[in-house]
């Protein structure tokens, strides 16, 4: 056990230092990281195989763990991919995804079984293999690789909404290719002549799929419930994040036979939704860099030792096997341009999802590039016994094949393609409301500049020539007539603008301050405030912000209990939660006011902040109202319910200035330590709610 540890150590401390120096080179030159990983892999493994033939006794000692480790390859699955996949969905925009859930399900899950079918009959009609040989084929190939497919198009500057749809489609097609892999593999290693049970086989990947995310929807809800017992303490709330991803995996893989990968996505997309609201803003944040961090080394790591066995795999190669290779690749093409051109504009016509478009479907059928999964379940393949050589061979060496014309033709072309479909530049409008943005900036950076040069001493001179550069360096756009957006379409970006706002803004009232319930109803209630916003503009802002206001059911049905049965604690409680409600949308009115006032301003102009003003005027209003109707009503309760909010508002703020005076050295970590204990017992006694 030691001698493993210690040869295996150096050789991971090397992966990681390797991992660190590509993603460094990939920032500086460019070229996509997962390419440049893709190359330094093959490079390794090429490097291995002619040092095994020269020196073995020195090739093999040190590589040879990298190269044939003594796992079973499925294993980099279970243990690579459930991080990368939560880290996505804990990072993805929810709202967005639902949004267009539709499209995405279709390239996610019908996308892959028509690419299957296409790629396997198409190479069955070329090659020797038997046609369930060539699907099986189609199924590992079929499916697009997350960290290569959003890390790419992010840093080519792809626009949101493309980045959201090749997230989720690359979040759940992972499940649907796994299943089908499986169900191809079960064939082949049935019986010899046994006939194919493919209604059973769909069966079984409606199941899988179905289970998955049942169990991952659940879990997500026990993790977000969890989260807010762990009292805001941001090592113990990443820890717990930690612990679910392979856990869930396997208790679904293993025991509940259900998808693992659907289950750990569901999962982090629920905890996306619900953890802003448990936890405070800061520790969100940490959490959030922890997992980016994780994801960021086992993406690298995976793809670099899954490359790296890629000479091996092609040891056998031949003429035909480029015929072959040419084939898939040009079914898989004609099978994604058949799905986005054919079937994703019939859901349009049905109205079941918003319609994409022409430049957006030909980058995403461009950009279906292979990567890590593949690989991983090729190395499945050629390591099942059950299977025969031949196909283990033919198996894996078109799957490998397969991923290196995606990462370096595809990958390498993406950007290129981008830019000619002209999806890296900016609307019209956008661009009108970048130069807004730009003045406002260079306003801001001259007397920034100004200040710096006066606190150190330096030449004044300078200034008006820096900030001259400045606004050059951030400024590139050529206004086109017509890019002046209308008055109605920048009213109706103020009001995406103060409803996104508004929803940074309610996680910084939790802490048990407002409750958990009120926290997520309000942010339900922002994210339709968006969406109403962004298609009807104030009407629709204004009428979803009015709904939040009526009385729940719950407040209406506690009211009839203490009326009518004297049961009066649900009325408390209901009463407790309304007037919470109340007074943080007042407070969070009053911020919006003044970020109306001092950032929007000057970046709408005073047209537009004149109709948010009046608005949010109007909002606070009936806010007002609604609060002074709870105090007329039950005049005493509502003083008890004020005093307890400022009580803990006193009790967060001392301990606000408690953390300043720590950092600022004036009182040691001991007294901190001291007095925070006081103020914890305080704050439980605190948090319980006055009686009616």
């Amino acid at each position: 056990m030691m001698m493993m540890l210690s040869e295996g150590l150096p050789l991971a401390c090397c992966v990681l230092a390797c991992v660190a120096f590509i993603q460094m080179l990939s920032s500086r030159t460019g070229v996509p990281e997962a390419t440049l990983l893709c190359i330094v892999g093959i490079s390794v493994g090429a490097s291995y195989v002619v040092m095994d033939a020269v020196a073995p006794s020195s090739g093999g000692r040190f590589f040879a763990p990298l190269i044939d480790p003594n796992v079973p390859a499925d294993a980099y699955l279970w243990f690579f991919l459930p991080p990368l996949l939560f880290q996505v969905a804990l990072s993805v925009d929810v709202r967005g995804l639902l949004r267009d859930i539709t499209p995405i399900l279709l390239l996610a899950v019908v996308a892959v079984v028509v690419a299957t079918g296409a790629i396997g009959l198409a190479v069955a009609a070329v090659a020797p293999q038997g046609l369930v040989v060539c699907l099986l084929l189609g199924a590992i190939v079929a499916t697009t690789d997350p960290s290569a497919v959003v890390g790419i198009f992010r840093d080519i500057g792809a626009p949101g909404r493309l980045i959201g749809l090749v997230e989720g489609e690359s979040l759940l097609n992972d499940a649907a290719a796994i299943a089908l892999a499986g169900v191809l593999t079960a064939a082949l290693t049935s019986a010899a002549g046994a006939p194919v049970d493919w209604l059973g086989g769909l069966g079984t990947f409606a199941h899988s799929f179905l289970g998955g995310a049942i169990v991952g929807l659940l879990a997500g809800r026990v993790l977000a419930a969890a989260l807010f017992l762990m009292n805001n303490i941001a090592p113990a709330e990443t820890a717990l994040t930690m612990a679910l991803p392979h856990a869930l995996y396997l208790f679904a893989d293993r025991i509940l036979d259900v998808s693992g990968v659907v289950a750990v996505v569901c999962a982090a997309l629920v905890v996306n939704a619900l953890g802003r609201t448990r936890i405070s803003p800061r520790s969100w944040s940490h959490v959030t860099i922890v997992w980016e961090q994780i994801a960021a080394v086992a993406g690298a790591s995976v793809f670099l030792l899954s490359a790296a066995r890629v000479p091996r795999l092609l040891g056998a190669i031949n003429y035909m096997f480029f015929v072959y290779l040419l084939v898939a690749v040009v079914a898989a093409l004609l099978a994604r341009l058949a799905v986005l051109f054919v079937l994703l504009p019939a859901l349009g016509r049905f109205r079941l999802g918003e319609p994409i478009s022409r430049s957006y479907r030909l980058a995403i059928a461009w950009g279906g590039l292979r990567g890590a999964v593949t690989l991983v379940l090729a190395l499945g393949v050629s390591e099942n016994p059950a299977l025969g050589a031949e196909e283990r061979q033919f198996i894996s060496m078109m799957a490998t094949g397969f991923v290196l014309w995606s990462l370096l033709v595809n990958g390498s072309s993406l950007r290129w393609l981008v830019r000619r479909l002209g999806l890296d530049r900016l609307s019209p409008q956008d661009q009108a409301l970048q130069r807004q943005a730009t003045m406002l900036s260079s306003a801001e950076v001259a007397d920034a500049v100004k200040h710096f040069a006066a606190g150190f001493g330096l030449a004044s001179g300078n200034v008006d020539d820096v900030t001259a550069e400045y606004r050059h360096a951030i400024s590139d756009v050529d206004l086109q007539p017509g890019a002046e957006p209308s008055e109605d379409q920048r009213i109706a970006a103020g009001f995406v603008t103060l409803a996104t706002r508004e929803r940074d803004l309610i996680p910084e009232y939790g802490d048990g301050v407002i409750s958990v319930s009120n926290l997520d109803a309000m942010m339900r209630n922002t994210g339709h405030m968006i969406d109403a916003a962004r298609i009807e503009g104030r009407v629709g802002y204004s009428r979803e912000a009015r709904r939040i206001l009526e009385p729940q059911r719950s407040l209406r049905v506690a009211s009839w209990l203490a009326r009518h049965l004297h049961v009066r604690r649900p009325l408390a409680a209901a009463l407790a939660d309304r007037f919470e409600l109340l007074i943080c949308r007042r407070a969070v009115l009053e911020r919006l006011k003044h970020y109306s006032q001092r950032r929007l301003l000057p970046l709408l102009g005073e047209p537009v902040a004149q109709v948010l003003g009046s608005t949010l005027a109007a909002r606070s209003k009936s806010v007002e109202e609604a609060i002074q109707s709870l105090r007329l009503e039950f005049p005493e309760f509502a003083s008890k319910l004020e005093r307890r909010l400022l009580i803990l508002f006193a009790f967060r703020q001392g301990r606000a200035s408690m953390e300043t005076m720590v950092a600022e050295r004036m009182i040691s970590k001991e007294l901190y330590g001291w007095v925070c204990l006081h103020l914890d017992h305080a704050w439980d006694a605190g948090l319980q709610r006055p009686r009616l």
